[in-house]
């Protein structure tokens, strides 16, 4: 499993956990990220997985201008669902999936392992523990966290379907009538916020985020979960998937695309895998390579250029082929005289 997991992924955290203080060498914290990764990469997580942290992370990125703390963020997405819990108990207190306060606790033993100081220890718990019902909306940089957290829900419908499939995917232990009732307190909780995004960057995401939660909460309404297929999820219905496997995350990321465009995971609904962002499967070993490839990195405006002269160049072939009048088997006048 290791293998599946970037290595400017363990990097970026490795990076992360430097810059807040911490002193264990950097194969260590690279060997506690992998971990980290095996605990998002568990079967049982078709949303809140691999895919999912690292488009939160790319959407800390976005709206890294606007944070004071930048990699206190980053190591609050790695470690906020390290813990993953779809128990009863979890679904009566309303949570999504993720056991917040749970993973909060995890990260401070962790962190402290790790030698990142007592005080950076609590703001990073601190700022995840604020992602408990996102109540903490008071510090610029809970609220960028928080914003990377929903950005899905700003997502194009067809998207923000895939994603409500992933969800049902990850409550199949329970029956439609419970997951409906969940759900929807849910989407209840969120719609009656007096806003669901805080920070100038994510202000845009606003409308399309609302039209979104309308739709599933009147969709839900009307006709339960019809069409969201949970067939392959790989979950026993038997079973409560509360618990999570010994192992299984991490980050900072390289520069990201366009700010003001929300990243989401989208969830094939054939495989139930995530897609997002690609990852690149590498290998988790380190290079002497200085500088690591962002493969989210926009194109520069020259390649950028480039390629939109050669779409016009093929456009306008195009246009001359539909133009051209078919060839037809023609006489010269002399052959006509003769």
């Amino acid at each position: 499993m290791a293998e599946m997991i970037p290595a400017w992924l363990l990097s970026g955290f490795a990076r992360s956990v430097a810059a807040e203080g911490g002193t264990a060498p950097r194969d260590v914290a690279q060997s506690v990220g992998t971990e980290l990764a095996q605990r998002w990469m568990a079967p049982e997580r078709h949303f809140h997985n691999l895919e999912y942290l690292k488009t939160t992370l790319e959407n800390v990125d976005i709206l890294s201008e606007q944070a004071r703390d930048v990699d206190a963020i980053r190591l609050a997405v790695w470690y906020h669902g390290a813990i993953f819990d779809v128990s009863e108990a979890a679904v009566e207190r309303g949570e999504a999936g993720l056991n917040v306060l749970g993973s909060a606790d995890y990260a401070a033993d962790s962190l402290a392992e790790l030698g990142v100081s007592e005080p950076q220890i609590e703001k990073i718990t601190d700022l995840i523990r604020g992602l408990y019902h996102h109540q903490a909306i008071d510090d610029i940089d809970a609220q960028v966290l928080s914003d990377a957290d929903l950005c899905i829900l700003a997502a194009d419908p067809q998207e923000y379907l895939e994603y409500l499939r992933a969800i049902r995917r990850e409550y199949a232990a329970y029956d439609e009538a419970c997951f409906i009732s969940a759900r929807s307190k849910v989407i209840g909780s969120l719609l009656n916020r007096p806003q669901l995004f805080w920070t100038h960057g994510a202000a845009s995401w606003e409308e399309q985020a609302r039209e979104n939660l309308r739709a599933e909460l009147e969709r839900l309404e009307k006709t339960g979960t019809a069409g969201l297929d949970i067939a392959g999820a790989g979950v026993d219905p038997t079973v409560q998937t509360g618990a999570i496997p010994a192992a299984t995350s991490t980050s900072e990321l390289p520069p990201t695309p366009r700010e003001g465009t929300p990243k989401v995971a989208v969830t094939n609904p054939e495989t139930g895998d995530l897609s997002g962002s690609s990852p690149r499967d590498v290998d988790t070993e380190e290079t002497d390579e200085p500088d690591e490839v962002n493969p989210y990195a926009p194109p520069d405006e020259a390649d950028l250029g480039s390629t939109l002269e050669n779409v016009a160049e093929a456009m306008d072939t195009m246009v001359m082929k539909a133009l051209k009048p078919a060839e037809v088997d023609s006489k010269t006048i002399s052959e006509v005289q003769e």
